[in-house]
C-alpha cells in the first residue's frame, strides 16, 4: 500500500496537483461563496493550528507534508520548528525548493518516510499534525500508535481527514476509495475511538461535510478548463478519468456520503 501511495503522487497526480491544488493539497474551510480554493484553504490552517493550540517555538511533525505549504504557514505564522515527512519524493523536491525560496529552510526539514514505522525518538514533538493522509493508512491504529510515541506527554496531536460515511455499502466504498487508492476511510467515530484506543485524550472534534464538495468542485473546474494544457504532460485517459473521479466525488459529498473530519488529542501528562 505504501508502494502504491507513492507511485499514486509521484505519476500523473503530482502534474495535475501541481497546476490545480498548487502547494496546498487539502480540504478547505469555505465561510463565503466568493473564497478562492487558495483562501479556504489556509482558513484550514489557521482554524486547526488555534484549535490545536499551536505555539510560538513548538516542534511539530506534519504527516504527509506533501508540497511543504502547511509547514510554511506553520513555521511563518506560527514560529513551529516543523519535521515534514513524506512518500512522495517528486513532492519532497519541490518542497524543499520552496522552503529555500520562502527563507524557511532553517526551520523545516523535509524528509522521506512512512508514517507507519517514524524515525523518531520517544516524545520528540510538541504537536503532531496531518491533513488528509491517514487515509492512505493500511493499518491506521499502527499510525496512531507512533503518534502516540512521538509525542511528548502534554502534547497534542491535530488531525483532519475526509471520512466516508459508516452507512455506504462495500461497492460505493470501493468506487469512492479508487480514485485516492486508498486501502480504506472512516467516518468520524471511527478516528475517535481508534485515537483514545492508542492512549489519547480526545479534546475535540468536529465534522465539516461542507467543506468537501466545494473544494473538489473547485479543483474539477480548474481541470476543465485547464484541459488542453494539461495534454502536453499528462496522459489524456489519465485527465478523462480523474474529471469522472473528481465528479463522483462531488455528487458524493453533496449526498452527504463523504465529509471533512476534524480531531484534537493530547498525549496525558
Amino acid at each position: 500500500m505504501v508502494q502504491e501511495t507513492q507511485r499514486y503522487y509521484d505519476g500523473p497526480a503530482d502534474e495535475i496537483y501541481r497546476r490545480l491544488w498548487r502547494d496546498n493539497v487539502h480540504m478547505g474551510s469555505w465561510t463565503d461563496p466568493d473564497d478562492t480554493i487558495d483562501t479556504a484553504m489556509v482558513r484550514t490552517n489557521r482554524v486547526m493550528a488555534e484549535r490545536a493550540r499551536v505555539r510560538h517555538g513548538s516542534e511539530l511533525l506534519d504527516l504527509g507534508s506533501g508540497y511543504g505549504a502547511s509547514a510554511r504557514f506553520l513555521a511563518k505564522e506560527y514560529g513551529c520548528w516543523v519535521v515534514g515527512v513524506n512518500i512522495s519524493p517528486r513532492e519532497n523536491e519541490l518542497a524543499i525548493e520552496r522552503n529555500r525560496e520562502a527563507g524557511l529552510d532553517d526551520r523545516i526539514d523535509i524528509r522521506y518516510g512512512d508514517f507507519h514505522e517514524l524515525p523518531f525518538d520517544t516524545a520528540q514533538f510538541d504537536v503532531v499534525w496531518t491533513q488528509e493522509s491517514l487515509l492512505h493508512a493500511a493499518d491506521k491504529p499502527q499510525v496512531l500508535d507512533e503518534c502516540l510515541r512521538v509525542v511528548r506527554p502534554g502534547g497534542r496531536f491535530v488531525l483532519s481527514d475526509l471520512l466516508v460515511r459508516g452507512s455506504l455499502t462495500q461497492e460505493e466504498r470501493e468506487r469512492i476509495y479508487q480514485r485516492v487508492r486508498s486501502p480504506g476511510m472512516w467516518d468520524l467515530d471511527e478516528y475517535v475511538d481508534a485515537i483514545k484506543d492508542a492512549g489519547f485524550k480526545v479534546v475535540d472534534t468536529a465534522d465539516w461535510p461542507e467543506n468537501v464538495a466545494p473544494t473538489y468542485q473547485s479543483v474539477l473546474d480548474q481541470l476543465v478548463e485547464q484541459r488542453d494544457a494539461l495534454a502536453d504532460s499528462v496522459p489524456s485517459e489519465q485527465i478523462e478519468s480523474t474529471i469522472t473521479a473528481l465528479q463522483l466525488w462531488v455528487d458524493s459529498a453533496r449526498a452527504g456520503k463523504i465529509s471533512h473530519g476534524f480531531v484534537v488529542a493530547e498525549r496525558p501528562a
